[in-house]
């Protein structure tokens, strides 16, 4: 390829959205325990893409077990993990008392009796809303579950490589490079920034599956944006503000589409200054971020 003279071509390096993730492996092994006093092996296999992780489960012990396809989200911060088991990719027949289905588990890194585990409970439904055996499931492996949780800030670092023209002619043209790190908000999880311009520019979009997740966004209490649906493409705002002090950005989750929770990938931007966000909840609930304008 011929160089151009004066000229750095932009290229843009994501590792915290799909297609350009960095994706990290997970295994976890444990148990599901049926109300029926039964307890069944049960595995989870997953890729970890910024927050959402998707793989299989395995229910049952080889080589009889249940194959499922999963999707769901997980948070480092808050140490939780909640996902959906969507499709049977393969099964056996089981003699089992319980009524099984396909799972939805929220679960909860917690203490459980001498030693830290992730569980929490299964609810499941079959499609005519026919009522399944409740359980619970339990992880407990410790380094699988450290591996699980751990930060690894370097996979969360947004690079941009921008444009640079008109260079003279026989000096080194400098490569401009920012580092955006994505923050995660969900209810219960704000954050403040210090404002310098006299503008919120805001862009928002959908940076996973397009599954129809609408957002409201409200601008110190008023409503900036109605059920939004979230698309690929980026929606922008830009939202004047007036003197000093804190101001409040609200983005409550509508629905949770076909693929919960509601996810929404923000940029803000204040002047040459710019942050990634992520927000993600439940329906009804909401982020919170305040930016506090300084002189």
């Amino acid at each position: 390829m011929p160089i151009m003279k004066g000229v750095f071509f932009s290229w843009l390096v994501l590792f915290c959205s799909p297609g350009f993730a960095q994706v990290r492996h997970a295994t976890l092994t444990g148990s599901l325990v049926m109300q029926t006093g039964e307890v069944f092996p049960y595995k989870l296999v997953l890729t970890d893409s910024g927050n959402v992780v998707k793989g299989y489960s395995y229910t049952y012990k080889e080589p009889e077990e249940t194959k499922t396809a999963i999707r769901g989200m997980l948070d480092k911060h808050m140490r939780t993990l909640s996902f959906k088991e969507k499709d049977i990719v393969y099964s056996h027949t089981v003699q089992t008392k319980a009524y099984m289905c396909l799972v939805n588990a929220s679960l909860e890194y917690v203490q459980d009796g001498s030693r830290k585990a992730l569980k929490g409970s299964i609810t499941s439904r079959e499609a005519d809303n026919t009522s399944c055996t409740p359980g619970e499931i339990i992880f407990k492996d410790d380094k699988e579950l450290q591996d699980l949780f751990s930060s690894h800030e370097a996979f969360d670092t947004v690079i941009t490589m921008k444009k640079k023209v008109k260079e003279p002619v026989g000096e080194a043209a400098p490569v401009t490079v920012e580092t955006l790190v994505e923050e995660k908000v969900t209810a219960g999880v704000e954050k403040l920034y210090e404002w310098h311009s006299d503008t919120v520019v805001i862009d928002v979009w959908d940076g996973g599956t397009v599954d129809g997740d609408r957002i409201t966004i409200q601008f110190n209490g008023k409503p900036v944006l109605t059920s939004y649906s979230l698309v690929k493409e980026k929606k922008q705002l830009r939202l004047p503000i007036a003197g000093v002090g804190v101001n409040t950005i609200l983005i409550m989750a509508e629905n949770e589409g076909y693929d919960p929770p509601n996810t929404a990938s923000m940029l803000l931007t204040d002047g040459a200054t710019r942050y990634s966000i992520l927000a993600y909840n439940k329906k009804g609930n909401a982020s919170l971020i305040k930016i506090k304008r300084v002189k």
